[in-house]
């Protein structure tokens, strides 16, 4: 992508921003974009963080662990979700399991990536149907759902919607730093805008993945 396309891009999505009557910052840099991640390595996050999603649900950490290691998934793990997994329920804190609830958030985005939904709107929580697109863990489902996928939206849709969730989490943070109340939910721009920079930033794995605004 050219930086005539990029700053077009950014121009774009202010407009669309300044349209919903949310704030922009004209100050905010054209960001970067390195090299995209492979499908297979997205296909595993979104593998690893689908079957963690149910230990904020009250599964047992040791059946999730058993799970990932034969679907031979463990190479896609963080650190931090290594730690979860060599852990019993009752020893995880309130921050582990509020962090995998947002894990829906999260893999909603990745699942825009990879097409298994149409739209990524950020007034939207994730979908009803979410469930059914993925693998059941609770009802034994292998990984079959997950492996399947074949494609990914382009570069430029990606690189769009990253840029849009960038602005918009620069919106939330400064409603919040400034004693306003935003209009979007901020956790769920977070999420989703980890995703999105993931995928760019191959340098960063999950636990690392620079966010700042």
């Amino acid at each position: 992508m050219t930086e005539e396309q990029r700053r077009q891009i950014k121009i774009d999505n202010d407009t669309i921003i300044k349209q919903k009557e949310y704030r922009v910052n004209d100050w905010l840099p054209i960001l970067d974009t390195p090299k995209l991640r492979s499908l297979e390595e997205i296909k595993g996050r979104m593998s690893v963080m689908n079957a963690l999603i149910n230990i904020a649900f009250e599964a047992p950490t040791y059946i999730i662990k058993e799970w990932i290691e034969n679907h031979d998934l463990a190479k896609y793990l963080s650190d931090s979700e290594k730690e979860i997994l060599d852990k019993e329920n009752d020893d995880l804190t309130e921050f582990e399991v509020n962090s995998l609830r947002w894990y829906l958030e999260s893999l909603w985005a990745f699942m825009w990536v990879t097409e298994m939904i149409p739209g990524l709107e950020a007034e939207e929580y994730i979908g009803d149907n979410m469930a059914s697109l993925l693998p059941n863990l609770e009802n034994e489902e292998d990984n079959q759902k997950m492996e399947s996928l074949q494609n990914l939206k382009s570069e430029v849709d990606i690189y769009t919607m990253l840029d849009y969730y960038y602005r918009l989490h620069w919106y939330c943070v400064d409603e919040r730093l400034n004693g306003r109340q935003a209009k979007l939910n901020e956790g769920l721009v977070y999420e989703r805008r980890k995703s999105l920079e993931w995928i760019y930033n191959r340098a960063d794995d999950w636990d690392n993945v620079e966010m700042s605004t």
